[in-house]
């Protein structure tokens, strides 16, 4: 370059040159002089009157006289407000469309718009909020719902396994649809999905289980405790004598201070009768009186009366055959006489 940027000086005539702008040209200090374009459209040539510069001039500060394309009218207009590839309309003629564009959100301000659907689709971005709450709708502005966020991100599924699923923008996550592989409490196939649950759901596979009395098996699911059934315990009590009474159960048969509450079933050694006490077990039986009842009768057997046994034993041991037929010890009355007296008329004894 061998000139000031007006291309007014030669740069040898500048007696210094300004460093300070880098690889700026020095300038001259002369009005720039270089001719507007934009103004000498019209046949009017205005030239820049800044000082010589670099770049660029800045924008014509005079005015010009432009005539309407609509009306016709002549008007002075500054030629800054003015551009070379349009032609001016003035504000009386300058009417906008005012249409809704296709979006339903904008408005056409175009002036003489044709109206039809391609001058009024929007060329805006829609950027509302999507659904997910944490991007905008980058698509073309439209009329209606937006479509679904199409971002997507990988997680971990909050189950056993810990499988990696991609999953849409703020969508809920899936859940697992692999057997549950966690450690359980019986080798029965698993039938239950993965989950993130404390604890499995129960075994429900039938197994045949002992009774909690050892009775008997029951068909029942592999989740359920040991069951009872409807036999009798039978276990020996701790006297040793008798026989717990209970319906099966679980457990010990008596609490630990509890004594035995059944009948002493020892015979005793004078009629045969069982002792008949509250269980003493294992101390021997008491000498008490047998309270057993026993039917005795008079001679013909019409009367019949109940007495205690200890009333009929007599001594420490008693034939037992002598107790188990009733005894004829009472006395007949006047009836049992004539009764007598009929039957040896009648010739029936």
């Amino acid at each position: 370059m061998n000139y000031c940027p007006c291309g007014a000086t030669p740069l040898s005539v500048l007696q210094k040159q300004d460093c300070s702008n880098g690889d700026s040209a020095p300038t001259c200090g002369r009005r720039c002089g270089k001719e507007k374009l934009i103004c000498s459209t019209s046949g009017e040539q205005h030239i820049c009157r800044s000082q010589c510069h670099n770049g660029p001039c800045p924008p014509c500060t005079k005015s010009r006289v432009v005539q309407c394309i609509e009306c016709k009218d002549k008007v002075r207009v500054d030629c800054q407000d003015l551009k070379q590839t349009e032609e001016y309309i003035c504000g009386r003629c300058f009417k906008p469309c005012n249409k809704v564009k296709n979006c339903g959100r904008h408005w056409c301000y175009k002036h003489k718009c044709q109206g039809s659907d391609s001058s009024h689709l929007c060329d805006k971005v829609c950027n509302r909020r999507l659904g997910c709450g944490n991007h905008d709708c980058d698509q073309p502005c439209h009329s209606g719902d937006c479509k679904m966020c199409p971002h997507t991100s990988i997680h971990k599924l909050d189950c056993g396994c810990s499988e990696e699923v991609v999953v849409p923008c703020a969508a809920t996550l899936p859940t697992c649809n692999k057997p549950c592989a966690r450690i359980h409490a019986c080798d029965h196939e698993v039938t239950h999905m993965c989950h993130n649950k404390d604890a499995c759901p129960p075994c429900t596979t039938l197994t045949d289980k002992m009774c909690t009395g050892g009775h008997k098996t029951i068909t029942m699911p592999c989740y359920t405790k040991i069951m009872t059934c409807d036999s009798i315990c039978g276990k020996i009590l701790p006297c040793g004598q008798h026989q717990c009474q209970r319906k099966c159960h679980d457990g010990y048969c008596t609490k630990t201070s509890e004594k035995c509450k059944q009948l002493c079933q020892t015979l005793r050694n004078n009629c045969g009768h069982m002792c008949g006490l509250v269980c003493h077990a294992p101390k021997e039986c008491p000498k008490t009186n047998c309270m057993e009842k026993l039917t005795v009768t008079c001679k013909c057997g019409k009367i019949k009366q109940q007495k205690p046994c200890f009333l009929l034993v007599t001594g420490s041991e008693t034939d037992h055959m002598f107790l188990q037929s009733p005894q004829k010890i009472l006395q007949c009355d006047s009836e049992c006489r004539r009764n007598s007296q009929a039957k040896l008329a009648s010739g029936q004894v």
